[in-house]
């Protein structure tokens, strides 16, 4: 176990700066009634506010791509053209961000960051070469099944990247999207590290030596996301987090002191999961709103002030500043 630094005192009201790597909140918001700003998921704005100075998500856009028609562009631009329009409805409080510029600028302004990121980009079909236009950040290649470029790590972790999945990551890179490795399999990942030596991150993964989920990551790969400083967002979803269904918090800080101890205290996020895992999420949050309390079990298991804003924010805020 590895932490350090004194702990730090509560305060009632206190006020903290946040960052999520992975929520899918934009995709399961429904009604005409709901918005980003109130809504029946597991994250709002009004929620978020509430104890958020500084705010910033990103915010993945996903459908199954097995229910979608074999040209995807029609529903795709649908999804993308939902999200955006609940996003610019809060531009009063939110900033649509493609770069740590845009980020600090939101900010200075007294508004919240907000990025997007595909998972799975064979939803997109041909719209894919346009995903830099679109304002996409981050990309994963696959979700929980084979498509055209490549496996997803609970299909099988033996298949790699297809021909068509290599020169898709040639031309991710070349438009400067940054890979997010969270769904891919091992063999995948293995193609990608070869392929580039660029910064990529898992935004919503474990530590597979933890628990040994298909989903999270082996100390091999969590390793070299450390060494290319990139980031690693831990999930919530219970499953991900123990051996048994219900996840309990200190098993959650189990996965962060693993990855402590392979280097990783710069590499270490929150990547919730929130809206993307059917409410089995780890005993004690129930959705952004348990945010407060899970920073108050943070410190209680240990974890200085210092580790704990770099895992609440400071991590996430430095990677993003890079970009």
């Amino acid at each position: 176990m590895k932490r350090s630094d004194s702990g730090g005192q509560v305060s009632m009201v206190e006020k903290i700066n946040y960052f999520d790597c992975h929520v899918d909140t934009l995709t399961e918001i429904s009604g005409e009634k709901e918005s980003l700003r109130h809504n029946r998921c597991n994250l709002d704005l009004e929620r978020v506010f509430a104890f958020a100075e500084k705010y910033v998500q990103v915010f993945a856009l996903w459908k199954d791509r097995n229910t979608m028609e074999n040209n995807p562009e029609t529903e795709f631009l649908q999804l993308y053209q939902r999200a955006r329009s609940l996003l610019d409805a809060q531009s009063e409080s939110m900033t649509f961000c493609q770069s740590g510029a845009d980020m600090k600028k939101a900010h200075a302004a007294g508004k919240a960051a907000a990025f997007l990121s595909i998972e799975d980009i064979s939803i997109m079909g041909n719209m894919a070469k346009e995903i830099k236009k679109l304002g996409f950040t981050f990309a994963m290649l696959t979700w929980n099944y084979e498509n055209a470029y490549g496996a997803g790590a609970v299909y099988s972790q033996k298949k790699g990247l297809s021909a068509k999945g290599k020169q898709l990551v040639f031309d991710l890179l070349n438009q400067d999207i940054v890979l997010d490795v969270s769904h891919l399999s091992d063999a995948g990942v293995d193609d990608i590290l070869s392929i580039t030596q660029k910064t990529i991150i898992a935004s919503h993964s474990n530590a597979r030596e933890v628990c040994a989920h298909p989903r999270n990551l082996p100390k091999e790969h969590i390793r070299e996301i450390i060494k290319r400083k990139g980031i690693i967002g831990i999930n919530f979803y219970a499953p991900f987090v123990g051996s048994v269904e219900k996840g309990q918090l200190k098993e959650l800080f189990r996965h962060i002191d693993y990855i402590f101890e392979l280097g990783g205290e710069d590499a270490v996020v929150l990547g919730s999961d929130f809206d993307g895992c059917g409410n089995r999420l780890v005993k004690g949050i129930d959705g952004v709103e348990s945010v407060p309390y899970l920073l108050k079990e943070m410190r209680k298991a240990g974890f200085g002030e210092k580790l704990c804003e770099n895992i609440i924010f400071g991590n996430g805020y430095r990677f993003l500043g890079n970009i």
